[in-house]
């Protein structure tokens, strides 16, 4: 199935079956947001991979009631930093150094444009920029998954501050930001069933 085959055949699913992923099934969707593009690549988030029950479950009731959070194979949780302080900026230009085998010298001037851009920033600004970036590597899960024909439901409806203190993210500096169910669609699930609708495209893209 090609690309665009993957992305016609993917739908945000309301009903998952019992049926678990495999850790060969779930380690592409890990990996697709690892190696996702970033803002000055500082990836200033974490990806939360639930598989028990009882954490599921305790979610539930802060996302309005959305059973899939429970019947999923497994809970995928972007987490972005509420912060961004030197000392993320100065931790992330020595791994870069080390990672490109060259002195961290040699990266003041991309440090100076990441520390004029980044602490420049109000706290609700810092957070909103790192938040962007979660949307950034769900667009690669969500087409990782689809290409897999994993199914997956990106959710943004839920009370982030009760999900993040359940997850013990907010006394790390974390705020849970967008959670996304993946697992295999119910064969009873109707939503698969309704036709796909976008916008005509001549409506969504103008060619200057």
């Amino acid at each position: 199935m090609d690309f665009i085959n993957s992305l016609n055949w993917r739908y945000a699913v309301n009903k998952f079956s019992s049926q678990q992923l495999s850790q060969a099934q779930l380690q592409p969707l890990i990996d697709s947001v690892h190696l996702s593009a970033s803002s000055y690549g500082m990836q200033p988030y974490e990806l939360l991979v639930i598989s028990k029950d009882h954490i599921k479950q305790q979610l539930v009731p802060f996302s309005y009631g959305q059973d899939k959070i429970a019947q999923c194979s497994h809970l995928l949780v972007l987490a972005n930093r509420v912060t961004t302080s030197k000392h993320d900026i100065d931790s992330y230009i020595s791994a870069l150094a080390e990672n490109q085998q060259v002195d961290v010298e040699k990266l003041a001037g991309y440090k100076q444009t990441i520390s004029g851009d980044l602490l420049s920033l109000s706290p609700f600004e810092q957070q909103k920029w790192s938040a962007n970036q979660c949307y950034i590597a769900l667009g690669k899960l969500l087409s990782c998954a689809a290409i897999n024909h994993i199914d997956a439901c990106p959710m943004t409806g839920f009370d982030q501050k009760a999900v993040s203190d359940a997850l013990g993210l907010t006394e790390r500096e974390l705020n849970a930001e967008i959670l996304c169910p993946v697992g295999i669609r119910s064969r009873d699930d109707h939503s698969a069933l309704r036709a796909k609708y976008r916008k005509p495209i001549n409506q969504l893209v103008s060619l200057l």
